[in-house]
């Protein structure tokens, strides 16, 4: 299994450890508070702490708690993956940089799904569209090696390419992805953690794991 410079050396090396140590970006803020009633709120700020939470259906308080958990999938979401990963035997993801070429073959179940685009993306979906198909002006924003933000109309999307490794072990490689999204005329944002592959390189990604989404 190989990480990507969006995760870094030391993170990458005692994962069990790194469960329970602060994500700098969410301890700057005291940490998030999670709600189950009529249990206490829950103040989080570690990896072990955001997956009992959730283990144990709390949910964010606040669009601000829903907006921040976005960083335990970007700095900590490398942990599940690392621990089913294995070597693979061959690749057809690895080659991937961010850049026009990845966007053609994004999985449109990736899109944002922010209120009536949810629909019309469902129905793009039963009808076999691509990314582009759906999405023809797609704007590539900023990019670096391991990340890329678009634009699309009134929709905003980051990408990072966390690391890469066979997760269902089936002998591809597979490609972890951390995702965030949101709105350019409004506050409301949320992230999602994915497992994408394909079968060969003129192939579309596709999903075969989804976290879940913060």
């Amino acid at each position: 299994m190989v990480c990507t410079k969006a995760v870094s050396f030391a993170d990458r090396i005692n994962l069990e450890h790194l469960k329970d140590v602060p994500v700098p970006e969410i301890a700057s803020q005291g940490g998030l508070t999670f709600v189950n009633p009529p249990a206490p709120e829950l103040t989080v700020l570690t990896w072990r702490q955001f997956e009992w939470a959730h283990a144990k259906k709390y949910a964010e308080k606040t669009n601000f708690d829903i907006a921040m958990s976005g960083w335990f999938w970007r700095m900590r979401g490398h942990i599940p993956f690392l621990e089913q990963a294995r070597p693979a035997t061959r690749s057809f993801v690895r080659q991937l940089k961010p850049g026009k070429s990845m966007v053609r073959w994004l999985p449109l179940s990736i899109a944002p799904l922010l209120g009536e685009e949810s629909n019309a993306v469902g129905v793009a979906l039963q009808n076999h569209q691509t990314w582009l198909q759906f999405y023809p002006g797609t704007r590539i924003s900023k990019r670096s090696a391991t990340e890329m933000s678009l634009r699309m109309g009134r929709y905003e999307m980051t990408i990072t390419l966390l690391a890469f490794g066979d997760f269902n072990h089936d002998g591809l490689d597979d490609l972890l992805v951390c995702y965030s999204q949101g709105v350019t005329d409004g506050t409301f944002a949320y992230s999602g953690l994915v497992v994408l592959t394909r079968n060969s390189k003129t192939e579309s990604l596709r999903v075969i794991k989804d976290f879940g989404t913060q």
